[in-house]
């Protein structure tokens, strides 16, 4: 038989209990705007009753409930969303990455404005039509000479700031690898305070929070494969490889590859394999940018010096060249050692020429002063199909490059937008699970706040029961 103290027993417990839910209520409404957190939630358990059968139980009519307890408190959390969330963020970070720096290319190229590539081509080309009709002009030879020298210098700066661009995608990809291995480190030591706390067991909810967020972050960075352990520690391998264990993190490093081109790789050299992330992105990107691009501008400077040397060298100056100096119109300059790999960087008018305007071969050889047939040609070169540009003019393969590049940005931004809308949809069906409603919370707030008061009522009335009790002896 239970004795009156045990409803005095049963009303504490409820008190407890929700004046607990409350204290996790107001957790809830004071992190309503903090990101990455989960909403908490207090469960509450029936204590274990009283009587339990045995031969000699006392004669009543069933157990009887001693209350309630909080059982535990636990995050409002859906894993199967984070599952789907971080590949659409790795995709998103590389694309994001792809068209960041394909824009700087087209702020580099600047097409079309006034000051781009291709009006210091119209410039170019203008000058040999008008030389080709006042041959013997110096203005006009030395208006050659400038337009020329202008179009050798901007395709020199754009070798350079490609070259520039590269050199900041190393840069930053040494600042993304320390990225990594902070986040790694991080999670490392929050597995360690989430493992202490489960095996004390407790629910750290709040260092889950936090841990998930790093996840999400490294996960723009590089895909991953998450490992959850049954001791709360998540263990994350890259491509087969543990970046975190437990407590243990594995440094990423850097290093230069055959290219030049700086990469991620483990401690014991092997690079690090990636499919998607902003890292990827910055990889790809770059050996785009180095690789197929540049090749491209400098393959078209190669046919442009090669094409304008080639009429050059046939015509005839106004003065005497007996050394032969003016042959050629565009030269390398001395650190390209005439490799054609390096046109695009070093090409540059011929410092002779430059010197001596006269030694520009407008004209046919054997042809009078007045004669700028050569000029004319080597101004229709603008319209000639070349077989070394895949039977194209040096215009339009320009034209084409600057047409991929477009395409190449547009896609990235396209792609960048489209994972962005995804990636957001999905944030938004994690926030439905487990963001913070202050409608919902309200009303648990008044829920348990009646709930607290009627365990406090009961109290009293085992209060004023046991007063009563008490006075009844005297």
């Amino acid at each position: 038989m239970t004795s009156t103290f045990f409803a005095f027993n049963v009303a504490r417990r409820g008190m407890s209990a929700h004046r607990t839910a409350l204290d996790v209520t107001a957790h809830n409404v004071a992190n309503a705007s903090t990101a990455g957190y989960s909403r908490q939630q207090a469960v509450f358990k029936t204590t274990a009753p009283f009587g339990v059968a045995s031969a000699n139980r006392l004669g009543s009519a069933g157990q009887i409930g001693t209350g309630v307890q909080i059982a535990e408190i636990t995050r409002v959390r859906d894993s199967y969303l984070d599952y789907q969330l971080r590949p659409q963020l790795a995709k998103m970070g590389y694309w994001e990455e792809r068209y960041d720096n394909l824009s700087l290319v087209e702020t580099v190229m600047l097409e079309p404005s006034d000051t781009s590539l291709s009006r210091v081509f119209d410039r170019f080309w203008s000058s040999w039509q008008e030389l080709s009709k006042n041959p013997t002009s110096g203005a006009v030879r030395a208006s050659v000479v400038e337009s020329s020298a202008t179009l050798a210098q901007s395709l020199n700066s754009v070798a350079v700031q490609l070259d520039t661009i590269e050199s900041d995608i190393n840069a930053k990809v040494r600042i993304v690898v320390n990225d990594i291995n902070s986040l790694a480190t991080q999670v490392a030591e929050l597995n360690k305070q989430i493992v202490t706390n489960r095996g004390a067991g407790l629910n750290p909810n709040d260092l889950m929070d936090k841990r998930d967020m790093l996840l999400d972050e490294l996960s723009t960075i590089t895909e991953f494969t998450p490992m959850y352990q049954p001791n709360g520690s998540i263990d994350i391998s890259i491509n087969g490889r543990y970046l975190v264990q437990e407590s243990r993190a594995t440094e990423i490093t850097t290093k230069m590859d055959a290219g030049g081109k700086l990469v991620a790789s483990w401690a014991d050299g092997t690079e690090l394999q990636m499919k998607t992330g902003s890292l990827k992105g910055l990889y790809d990107v770059r050996e785009y940018i180095s690789g197929e691009f540049y090749s491209k501008l400098n393959t078209m400077a190669v046919e442009l010096m090669t094409a304008v040397n080639t009429l050059h060298g046939q015509g005839r100056p106004l003065e005497d060249d007996p050394l032969n100096e003016g042959q050629n119109f565009f030269v390398l300059g001395n650190l390209a050692n005439g490799d054609p790999a390096y046109t695009l960087r070093y090409i540059m008018v011929n410092p002779h020429i430059a010197e001596n305007i006269g030694m520009i071969r407008a004209g046919e050889d054997g042809a009078g002063d007045g004669d700028g047939t050569n000029a004319l040609g080597i101004a229709r070169l603008r319209s000639a199909l070349s077989e070394n540009l895949g039977d194209v003019s040096v215009e339009s393969f320009y034209s084409g490059i600057i047409s991929g590049l477009g395409v190449e940005t547009q896609q990235a931004e396209r792609m960048a937008i489209n994972q962005e809308a995804l990636a957001t949809q999905i944030l938004h069906r994690r926030e439905e699970v487990s963001g913070v409603s202050l409608d919902e919370e309200m009303a648990n707030m008044l829920q348990f706040q009646h709930g607290f008061q009627a365990a406090a009522r009961l109290l009293q009335t085992v209060d004023e029961i046991l007063v009563t009790l008490i006075n009844l002896g005297r």
